[in-house]
């Protein structure tokens, strides 16, 4: 088996003979063509030449000892990626139709009649060479169609996680990574859209929060607001939500409360108020510090204490001035802190 020198991405021709002077004659007649030219003296060495590299055409003799022709082709055509290889089949003159028929079968392209005719050789060894480099160009430039398709969905992709992380920093609050005031009014205002009779509002205000400012520092401040977020979280229901409105102030929306449970938010709220009066251990600079604060809550219903967010926000934080005038600590209704202003 003898190969000619090679060039980078040169397409190359497997010319089997097992006669030696027909080898060096075809190779004579190829040397013309554009193409690396590797010899293979029987079927064997063609089927090994076929698997160590790839080919832009097999010539191939049909009469051979051992394995012929027929035989190499009929291999190669059970060998996936190999069968696409054309094979021009070159014969003795004395071949017949029945030959022909058979070649064709086994994948064979076209056939060559010894001897040789040197125009119609190169003609169609030149023809299948295009053809080969046609199908190399397509492949690189699919490869670069993929590979740009490959980096246009990663742009994308980082662009939508992008754009989340975007939204979600305009909808949350910072500091504890809750719904900020600008986006709890949107859910507040849909609920209210949609079922008002079933929307309660919790409107929560820390007691002695500057303290912990004054005494602690800004960042005890900040981590008793996050430790606050946790409670709030873990008091209410996945679909509850728990918002930071600024400030030490919270409001919790809750939906789906129907008159059979009426009581449940404020029986909530007077939860959460007992919650947040539990000493909070903050971790500041390695060491811990013992905080203790307490929290005014008001509740207000969207049938009964505002048809708009507006309003019910309003009357929610009435309510909640209520809860800290009568002492703080507390939890106030809506209806109850209206009732007792016009008292007064």
């Amino acid at each position: 088996m003898t190969p000619t020198p090679s060039q980078p991405d040169q397409p190359r021709i497997l010319l089997v003979d097992d006669i030696r002077a027909n080898r060096l004659a075809m190779r004579r007649l190829l040397s013309r063509v554009d193409a690396d030219i590797v010899e293979a003296a029987s079927g064997e060495e063609a089927l090994s030449a076929c698997l160590d590299q790839p080919f832009a055409l097999i010539l191939l003799d049909v009469q051979m000892p051992g394995m012929d022709g027929f035989e190499v082709a009929e291999l190669l055509s059970g060998q996936g990626d190999l069968s696409d290889t054309p094979v021009i089949f070159v014969t003795a003159n004395h071949t017949d139709d029945l030959d022909h028929l058979q070649g064709y079968r086994l994948g064979a392209v076209d056939y060559l009649v010894k001897p040789i005719n040197e125009t119609v050789l190169l003609a169609k060894v030149r023809a299948f060479l295009d053809l080969y480099r046609a199908r190399g160009e397509m492949q690189r430039l699919l490869r670069q169609v993929e590979l740009y398709n490959d980096r246009l969905q990663q742009e994308v992709a980082e662009r939508k996680r992008a754009e989340a992380r975007a939204l979600h920093q305009a909808h949350h609050d910072p500091l504890t990574d809750l719904p900020n005031r600008t986006h709890f009014y949107q859910m507040l205002e849909q609920a209210l859209a949609a079922q008002p009779e079933t929307v309660a509002l919790i409107y929560i205000d820390l007691d002695g929060f500057k303290a912990v400012n004054d005494t602690y520092g800004h960042a005890a401040g900040d981590a008793l607001l996050c430790a606050v977020a946790g409670r709030l979280r873990r008091a209410f229901r996945e679909d509850d939500v728990v918002a930071r409105l600024g400030g030490d102030e919270f409001a919790v929306l809750m939906t789906g409360i129907d008159r059979a449970h009426r009581n449940i938010p404020e029986r909530q709220a007077t939860v959460v108020v007992q919650a947040l009066a539990q000493p909070f251990r903050l971790s500041l600079d390695g060491a811990m510090v013992q905080a203790q604060i307490g929290a005014s809550a008001g509740v207000a219903y969207g049938d009964a204490d505002g048809s708009s967010a507006d309003r019910l926000m309003a009357a929610g934080d009435r309510a909640m001035y209520q809860a800290k005038h009568g002492g703080k600590g507390r939890v106030c209704l809506a209806h109850t802190a209206d009732t007792s202003e016009r008292a007064s």
